[in-house]
């Protein structure tokens, strides 16, 4: 992240703290308070110089922009920024310069917006980062080696007799693309105010919902489209009598191979992540630990807990919880965000529209590197 966007988010939080003190006022139909004015002047003196700070900075990109290469038509960051955030205000005449193509109604988001988004959302959800992710477009082919029916195996022969041929099969795991869409709109209150960050607005509701989007399918998406985890692992420990104990958590670890432990970690409800979080073993020790070398989280018998309320809740017939090596689910997503600016959608609403849509298909690639616990249905 730029020095200009951190303070440009600066400055709109301090905005949003003045216009709270305004609101509250304004509510309860009386004046400021003294604490209150004393407060907002505060804050108005950190805005004017931040607004002096964020002016001089760009001022000097402008320069540094001047001094490029004759020849170079690519626009800095803040210059796509900029045209991006005048043609929410309404200034047509910059995103003509920019050359975007427009429509009755719409726009493409110029790249430099895209990308940022697409980084956010690796950023903010565990997802990315544990699963075996591909940036590709159209459908990912994964090949993979299947010797079930048919195992190659080593055995001790006679003399002069002939070996027996196994061999084992050549498939593919095909993932398509599925379109997700998300939409966010923007009020054109806070877009007409100058000092709202419409960028950093645009980008966080994006990745928000694009992000419990995309977690919850690769963890419950159902086989009509992404195939998430819950409903499609073939490695299952069952509970008996629909209670978690230490005993039947050691046997879920025990179900994923060794060569896939060492990146192995939980995912689960926080309905259910309460329950384990009371066990303890013989001698009263809990079994789920402060994680004390990442400075914060939990470890449950020596791997990492992660929390996701898209994870089913603690229920009798349910999937409650996943462990594992999550690099045995592949997830693809496009390499494009196809983005749109609605001008005249919610007009009558006096607000803009900001739509994206991204190509995503998941599936598990791996059955030994993943298990996932199933309650019993109960006495």
């Amino acid at each position: 992240m730029s020095k200009v966007k951190e303070l440009m988010e600066k400055r709109n939080d301090v905005l949003l703290k003045m216009t709270a003190i305004i609101d509250k006022a304004e509510e309860e139909v009386r004046a400021m308070t003294e604490t209150e004015q004393q407060e907002y002047d505060k804050y108005k003196t950190e805005m004017k110089g931040l607004n002096a700070t964020i002016q001089a900075a760009e001022e000097r990109a402008k320069q540094e922009a001047g001094n490029a290469p004759k020849g170079q038509e690519e626009k800095t960051e803040e210059e796509e920024i900029r045209a991006f955030e005048q043609y929410c205000r309404g200034n047509v005449t910059a995103l003509e310069e920019r050359a975007m193509k427009l429509g009755n109604d719409s726009s493409i988001i110029p790249r430099t917006i895209v990308d940022r988004i697409l980084t956010k959302v690796k950023e903010t959800c565990p997802i990315f980062e544990l699963t075996d992710l591909y940036n590709v477009n159209g459908e990912l082919v994964l090949p993979y080696y299947d010797e079930t029916g048919s195992a190659i195996t080593a055995a001790y022969i006679e003399e002069f007799t002939e070996l027996t041929e196994k061999t084992g099969e050549l498939k593919s795991i095909t993932l398509k693309s599925y379109i997700i869409g998300v939409l966010a709109k923007i009020s054109k209150k806070l877009i007409n105010n100058t000092d709202f960050d419409i960028v950093g607005f645009v980008t966080d509701q994006i990745v928000k919902n694009l992000r419990e989007m995309i977690e919850k399918e690769v963890l419950t998406g159902e086989s009509g489209n992404i195939k998430g985890i819950f409903p499609n692992a073939k490695n299952k420990v069952t509970a008996p009598d629909a209670t978690i104990t230490g005993d039947l958590l050691i046997d879920v670890q025990m179900s994923v191979k060794e060569p896939y432990q060492a990146n192995a970690v939980w995912i689960m409800d926080r309905s259910t992540f309460k329950e384990i979080r009371k066990l303890k073993d013989a001698d009263g020790n809990y079994l789920m630990i402060p994680d004390f070398a990442a400075g914060g989280g939990w470890m449950l018998l020596g791997k990492k807990v992660h929390l996701s309320e898209s994870v089913p809740k603690l229920a009798q017939s349910t999937k409650v919880l996943v462990y594992g090596d999550m690099k045995g689910y592949t997830l693809k997503i496009g390499k494009n965000i196809e983005t749109q600016v609605l001008q005249e959608k919610y007009s009558t609403q006096y607000a803009l529209g900001v739509q994206a849509f991204v190509e995503v298909d998941g599936a598990i690639t791996n059955e030994e590197a993943i298990a996932v616990l199933e309650m019993g249905a109960g006495a």
